[in-house]
């Protein structure tokens, strides 16, 4: 995988809620490439029972419709254990190229709630291999903004690697 960037957003000024908001707010950037076509990537990871197997922590994951997937996810961030019941929905799409997606979960334990907005990219690079660039913003709040947030951002580095490793692991073998 290329280097993962991750950056926070900047400090808002105003009002403390502006400010407070700006603290659990993180986005991500990068970029990763697959020994697949665009196409086979696509179909691969469109399909729920493959996105079950490649998210880490997930315990289900379910295909509504064409646009709109739930899910349930249990992941540890430091002390705490996080089993949220998620949502996202392909508000934008036009595969197999790019796609954006809008999502929401919420872990009624901790009452902590997530707010993401992704997007991703597909592009054939030499020969028979695709790049997949993506970025999201996440928000987060409840339980989960009480912790640092170096130690959120790592956290979900770690899950994004670990996504894209796994995709790889999944796809990439079933091509020799």
């Amino acid at each position: 995988m290329n280097s993962q960037e991750s950056t926070d957003t900047a400090e808002g000024e105003g009002s403390g809620d502006e400010a407070e908001r700006d603290d659990t707010q993180l986005e991500f950037e990068d970029s990763v490439t697959i020994d697949a076509g665009k196409e086979e990537l696509w179909g691969f990871i469109s399909e729920a029972q493959n996105l079950a197997q490649c998210i880490p922590g997930a315990e289900s994951v379910t295909r509504e419709t064409e646009r709109r997937y739930t899910c349930e996810v249990t992941r540890g961030i430091s002390k705490m254990t996080i089993s949220i019941d998620g949502e996202l929905e392909m508000v934008e799409m036009n595969e197999p190229d790019w796609i954006v997606a809008d999502g929401e979960a919420f872990d009624s334990t901790t009452g902590s709630r997530f707010d993401v907005l992704a997007a991703m990219e597909m592009s054939e690079v030499e020969g028979d291999r695709t790049e997949l660039a993506y970025t999201a913003e996440l928000s987060y709040s409840g339980g989960v903004a009480s912790l640092p947030k170096l130690v959120v951002r790592k956290a979900v580095t770690s899950d994004l690697n670990s996504y894209f490793e796994n995709i790889r692991t999944e796809i990439e073998p079933e091509r020799e």
